[in-house]
């Protein structure tokens, strides 16, 4: 998963059963390629998706100021998903950059400072061997709770047709192929108004999107 992942404190309630028989886990080098494949999903089942913006067309001319409905304040479920997409399209972004000042730029407003220092390292082992992401990753929300200043989310996402590939030759990696059925838990914080990814956990458990 990516550089917020890390050792499992998980949320009560949110995990899988762990299965009755083994269940291969992504490896060093899949978990990797998650990061780096992390590319604007397509989301099933979500609201808040991530999507191509196009600009509202301009109000004919006649339009009074009482016929326009202001929109909703977003609910803090809404803001959790917005807040986790984001960062989704933003770590392909940053991928993509092959620039560290980029990357710090791009996750600020999504992880703490000591995080995107992690994300970086990672990125430049990516970038030193000539490598690169390739495919879409698709998300599956399956639930968000909201306890206070603190949010988890709880999706099943299908990486299968995504990974890492030589950058010149354009060649797969082994070992960097994702699965079908990929079970995160991401936890984040409110802060000054805004949710920050604090960690992500891959749960070692199958999941059903």
């Amino acid at each position: 998963m990516t550089s917020a992942c890390s050792p499992r404190p998980a949320p009560p309630q949110l995990s899988s059963p762990q299965p009755a028989s083994p269940r291969p886990v992504p490896h060093r080098r899949c978990r990797l390629a998650i990061l780096a494949s992390c590319l604007v999903p397509a989301l099933a089942a979500c609201s808040g998706a991530v999507a191509q913006v196009h600009l509202p067309p301009k109000p004919p001319a006649a339009t009074t100021s009482s016929s326009i409905r202001e929109q909703p304040p977003a609910s803090p479920r809404q803001q959790v998903i917005a807040a986790l997409t984001g960062y989704v399209a933003a770590l392909h972004a940053a991928n993509l950059s092959k620039n560290p000042a980029t990357v710090r730029r791009l996750l600020r407003p999504y992880l703490y400072a000591a995080r995107t220092d992690s994300v970086i390292q990672t990125e430049r082992e990516i970038w030193s061997k000539g490598e690169a992401p390739y495919g879409q990753t698709i998300l599956h929300i399956l639930s968000v709770r909201v306890v206070g200043r603190h949010a988890f989310v709880h999706d099943c996402d299908d990486t299968s047709g995504s990974g890492l590939e030589n950058a010149s030759t354009g060649q797969p990696v082994p070992g960097s192929a994702g699965i079908s059925d990929l079970n995160i838990i991401t936890r984040l914080e409110l802060v000054r108004g805004r949710w920050i990814i604090e960690f992500q956990i891959v749960e070692d458990a199958p999941c059903k999107a």
